[in-house]
């Protein structure tokens, strides 16, 4: 028998009674009655068939089961709204279309905030967002599929101008109860002889990862990943259930960290800036929309200029 899918509004109640601490609280917040919030906290657990709360005399509070659901739901639940803003920006329609292709990261993390703000610019185009590997996204711009590209993988083409929009880290993550969320740091050896819950081959996270470590210890290689997925979300959701440790961006982890749902382990002898990077054509006359782009995406990126750099063409 097939589950009918879960709707948004009982999810937000979820996480308010989760961030709050008690059905009474969640229903202030929410401006709903508590009877209401209960109802359809127990309408949850049915349909899933699981557990959610413990009640007692106390009161009642979510069992290990309700947190992890209640942590996935506000990662859902913003990528909801981010959504929701991407998608008032892409259908802004004019007579011009620009078509954009950008690593997952730049999709899920930056994207949203600068089609927002692309679109308030006044006559935004019509614009056609595809999100893959950094791999992928050089070879659209290079066929001309792409008028632009963003990428964060340290192989910067060079048959194709690009200049620097932002910056980011990757960091190493685990879940709260992995043995090295009680460490001070591990080496680099110690990491790359770890198998790694990873991205693919021609990700950009783990081109840097594995360029990163070959430049810091001669000759140096990753083992091979524990498991490769195709999304951050995935590897983070696979690590704080215990699955094993990840090197993800920062800007994928932020949340989590902040809200001790993972756990960041140093690194004693090397650490992996990333910069992110806008690639086109050279060949290709740049539309006005490509530069009206580029101006939003490196907005506030440079407060001094230092580190700034800008090929032939821009």
């Amino acid at each position: 028998m097939t589950r009918r899918p879960t709707e948004l509004a009982p999810l937000r109640m979820l996480v308010a009674v989760h961030e709050y601490g008690s059905l009474s609280a969640a229903a202030d917040v929410l401006g709903v009655s508590q009877q209401g919030v209960s109802a359809r906290m127990r309408a949850l657990e049915t349909q899933w068939d699981l557990s959610l709360f413990e009640r007692s005399t106390r009161g009642t509070s979510l069992t290990p089961e309700g947190v992890l659901i209640a942590q996935w739901a506000h990662d859902l639940l913003t990528r909801s709204a981010s959504f929701d803003a991407a998608v008032d920006a892409l259908k802004k329609d004019a007579a011009s279309h620009l078509r954009v292709a950008a690593s997952l990261t730049v999709a899920e993390h930056l994207m949203p905030l600068w089609l927002t703000r692309f679109a308030a610019t006044g006559d935004a185009p019509r614009l056609e967002l595809t999100a893959a590997n950094s791999a992928t996204v050089i070879a659209g711009v290079r066929d001309g599929s792409q008028d632009i590209g963003f990428i964060e993988t340290p192989d910067v083409p060079s048959d194709l101008d690009s200049v620097m929009v932002a910056s980011d880290e990757l960091v190493v993550v685990v879940g709260n109860t992995h043995p090295w969320a009680s460490r001070e740091s591990v080496t680099v050896k110690e990491l790359a002889a770890t198998p790694l819950i990873s991205r693919e081959r021609g990700s950009g996270t783990r081109t840097t990862l594995e360029r990163r470590v070959r430049l810091t210890v001669a000759g140096l290689t990753i083992t091979e990943p524990a498991a490769e997925l195709p999304t951050a979300l995935a590897i983070r959701s696979t690590v704080m259930a215990g699955g094993g440790v990840a090197v993800l961006s920062s800007l994928a982890v932020q949340d989590d960290l902040a809200a001790a749902r993972l756990t960041r382990v140093q690194t004693e002898d090397v650490s992996f800036p990333r910069p992110i990077f806008a690639v086109w054509d050279p060949r290709t006359p740049r539309q006005n929309a490509v530069s009206r782009l580029l101006v939003v995406a490196r907005a506030g990126t440079y407060a001094s200029g230092a580190g700034d750099h800008v090929s032939a063409g821009y």
